[in-house]
């Protein structure tokens, strides 16, 4: 495997080393006073730190929560059936983690700069992009998030008009309030009798731009958070011969491109600009994604200079190396590993059925607007068992497994190409345990399944995101919001889908929802101390 930046870190550790035995052992060898001289102050200094790090080092005198958090959780030694996908650095090789601090360096010599390469990180991005299809390919160390923003940034002017489904990730509504963007807005389809929310149809993008003609294009969310891909083959070809430009915020697809039973990637169908998290399910470090330029109709110089503004100058050099490795490791074992993975995914679907009576998505009986579903992504509806997803989700921590996310009725587990027979294993004796222990809390079924009032139209528009973000705004409780305008971005995280976006119509149907959906043990996002709507003051 060649992973040009990942080798090239390796490097400066040896080359410091080899540089200071040189310059001492030629001070050793022509001046022996000084070096006894100085080895009885290195001596000296060695007694005041090793005494002075006993006495200032005492953990019991340090106050750091967040350390204490995560050390915390690394020895609960939780199964992580979430991202990143490296799972807890078994993706990982062992000399990469065993070198990530010294590794962490900056825009020294020998390890170019993300923002102007010509070395390795240009390497690697080349490589990248020949291994995901694509005309030019950039490392992200913002995540998918800053890809998105650089996407509309860089593709529309201000005012100008984007197609965007309604189930489109919230750092699409960021972006169009940076961009001064007007999103025109698509409904997916909705099935009613299991609280889901699936995809576009393509006759809801035709009738789009009908209607739009002077969209610049259609942002695509391929996969969404349950791994649900559309006919994006179809949409593709369809946008295209109106002459508009095809986004695809691919974020959870990165694998796709390594396995042929897998959905069609972005690369593979045509697509002009797309971006791919790929700490989410491949051997990255968090933040790590890559943006791909597709299409000559994109500028890719343009889009670069958009990428300087709103990324860090100051790139994580473990992040930029974890992507060149996720890279060179599917390259080289991904199609067998992913294999793998899809088999046992299969059976453990097969088990948790027959044995606990849990269906996945492939019960469900599919959708005409779902062109196919990920296999590696496993979503297990948990109303046999008679509680919400969310307390599934918290029995199974009890059991030492930690799932990506639950709504309603599900929980949502990513599985990578680092997960092995072991995890699965855990991954059943939790569901045993859920199983199992669900009797003895008898607080967990307090609540029924009621319907849930689902606004089904889309609220009305009546200002833009950017007006309504830059208006004078106070904050209400969630009740007196009822009527008022939006002036942020509401919704439940996961999956990360605004319920309410800037500009918008507050009506009672979604209030209730989001209220619903909070008393029974889902998280809200956008409000301001976690109570109170952001709105336009009056």
């Amino acid at each position: 495997m060649r992973w040009p930046v990942s080798c090239a870190l390796r490097n400066v550790r040896g080359s410091s080393r080899d540089f200071w035995c040189n310059a001492v052992g030629h001070n050793i060898y022509y001046k022996s006073e000084v070096y006894l001289l100085c080895l009885c102050v290195l001596l000296a200094v060695r007694i005041i730190l090793y005494t002075t790090k006993a006495k200032d080092m005492d953990p019991m005198k340090i106050k750091a929560p967040l350390v204490e958090a995560v050390m915390q959780h690394a020895r609960q030694n939780i199964t992580p059936f979430h991202m990143p996908g490296h799972k807890g650095g078994r993706g990982f090789p062992e000399e990469f983690l065993n070198n990530l601090a010294v590794i962490d360096v900056t825009e020294i010599p020998g390890m170019d700069n993300l923002h102007q390469p010509a070395g390795v990180i240009a390497q690697a991005q080349q490589m990248a992009s020949a291994a995901y299809r694509s005309h030019r390919s950039f490392f992200l160390v913002n995540g998918s998030t800053s890809g998105i923003h650089a996407m509309i940034m860089a593709v529309c002017k201000p005012g100008d008009r984007l197609l965007v489904p309604r189930n489109s990730h919230k750092s699409v509504w960021s972006a169009l309030v940076m961009a001064d963007v007007r999103p025109v807005y698509i409904q997916p389809q909705y099935d009613i009798d299991n609280l889901l929310t699936t995809q576009i149809s393509v006759q809801q993008v035709c009738e789009a731009l009908d209607r739009y003609p002077d969209a610049v294009g259609l942002l695509v969310t391929h996969p969404n958070y349950y791994g649900m891909c559309s006919h994006i083959e179809e949409i593709e070809k369809l946008v295209h011969d109106r002459g508009k430009l095809l986004l695809v915020d691919e974020a959870h697809g990165a694998h796709f491109i390594f396995h042929s039973a897998l959905p069609p990637s972005s690369g593979e169908i045509g697509a002009d600009i797309w971006v791919q998290s790929a700490h989410k399910t491949l051997p990255a470090l968090t933040q790590g994604a890559y943006l791909h330029v597709g299409s000559s109709k994109m500028d890719w110089k343009r889009l670069a200079q958009v990428l300087g503004m709103i990324q860090t100058s100051s790139p994580s050099y473990m992040v930029m190396a974890s992507l060149d490795w996720a890279r060179a490791f599917m390259e080289a074992r991904g199609k067998d590993l992913l294999q793998q993975l899809i088999i046992r995914i299969e059976n453990l679907k097969k088990l948790l059925k027959s044995e606990y009576g849990l269906l996945s998505l492939d019960d469900y009986g599919g959708w005409k607007e779902v062109a196919a579903v990920d296999p590696t992504r496993l979503t297990l509806d948990v109303r046999s068992l008679g509680i919400t997803g969310y307390q599934a989700e918290l029995l199974l921590r009890e059991a030492g497994v930690q799932v990506e996310m639950s709504d309603m009725y599900r929980l949502v587990s990513i599985f990578s190409v680092a997960d092995k027979e072991m995890e699965f294993e855990a991954f059943i004796r939790g569901c045993d345990y859920l199983s199992k222990n669900i009797s003895l809390r008898k607080d967990l079924s307090s609540l029924g399944f009621n319907q849930l009032s689902i606004s089904r139209e889309i609220p009305e528009q009546i200002m833009s995101p950017r007006e309504a973000f830059y208006s004078i705004i106070e904050n209400v409780p969630m009740r007196e919001s009822i009527g008022r305008v939006c002036a942020g971005i509401i919704g439940t995280y996961p999956p990360g889908i605004p319920r309410f976006c800037p500009g918008e119509l507050i009506d009672r149907e979604g209030i209730e929802e989001l209220d619903d959906i909070q008393q029974r043990g889902g998280n809200l996002f956008g409000l301001v101390d976690n109570l109170l709507v952001p709105v336009v003051k009056v």
